[in-house]
């Protein structure tokens, strides 16, 4: 029988600008004439993660594994504001790893085990 339950890593990643990009688009009259191109440069961004981050999920994924439970990452920085204030609220947002265990027999709605790594 596989325990139930899940081990929660959040983290906070950061965006940070990769390379930038040529957009060439044909532009068009309203009467669909070609008029010529227009040229947009973008700046592709890339989500990175900080060393300590890093380290928060190598040791949430050697836990999950040791306890045979689910992992799931929460990276904090794509969730929008009014999600992060929900959370907050309910509780599982201020543990950077949190470790739910299931109920048990006795009747332990919602026991929780929690393991804060360094941030």
């Amino acid at each position: 029988m596989k325990p139930e339950g899940k081990v929660r890593v959040f983290v906070r990643s950061r965006k940070i600008p990769a390379r930038i990009v040529d957009v060439r688009t044909p532009v068009f009259s309203p009467s669909g004439i070609y008029v010529g191109i227009a040229r947009d440069r973008h700046i592709v961004y890339e989500t990175v993660l900080d060393e300590e981050h890093r380290k928060a999920i190598d040791e949430g994924r050697r836990l999950s594994c040791n306890l045979g439970l689910e992992l799931e990452v929460v990276d904090r920085a794509k969730s929008g504001p009014f999600r992060r204030a929900l959370s907050l609220l309910v509780g599982e947002g201020s543990p950077l790893i949190n470790v739910q265990a299931p109920p048990t027999a006795m009747g332990n709605q919602g026991a929780s085990h929690t393991l804060t790594a360094s941030t």
